[in-house]
């Protein structure tokens, strides 16, 4: 009987685990926040590094939302007369960007906003 027992908990953990999925981690904010630099920059920037700096889960409607607050470093790889992007997550900036020539770098903080969809996290910047 008491094995009968384990082996239904057990098979409740499973079910209950594939339903239920995790808040996204700081590995797929950073794919979100490099794939938006490279493709706001044309390929002209990279984001360096990248760190969790918090984050939030909240329900809003019955969807799922979580918010990571991040902290990270965007470096100039190419670029002849220095480029220049506006990061609409850039909270640390405001509305001030000047322009970036090669093997320079900035630190930019901001936030992404996930939403729950049936098997993942999906993300965009704030």
């Amino acid at each position: 009987m008491r094995t009968i027992a384990i082996v239904v908990a057990l098979f409740g953990v499973i079910v209950f685990s594939k339903f239920y999925l995790a808040g996204p981690s700081a590995s797929d904010g950073q794919q979100v926040i490099s794939k938006f630099v490279s493709e706001h920059s044309t390929g002209d920037m990279r984001l360096a590094t990248f760190k969790q700096t918090g984050g939030k889960e909240y329900m809003l409607s019955g969807v799922r939302v979580y918010v990571m607050n991040f902290e990270g470093t965007v470096e100039c790889t190419s670029g002849s007369e220095g480029s220049v992007v506006e990061f609409a997550f850039d909270h640390l900036h405001g509305s001030v960007t000047a322009p970036m020539h090669v093997g320079e770098s900035r630190v930019v903080r901001g936030s992404i906003q996930f939403e729950k969809t049936a098997y993942a996290w999906v993300g965009q910047p704030m």
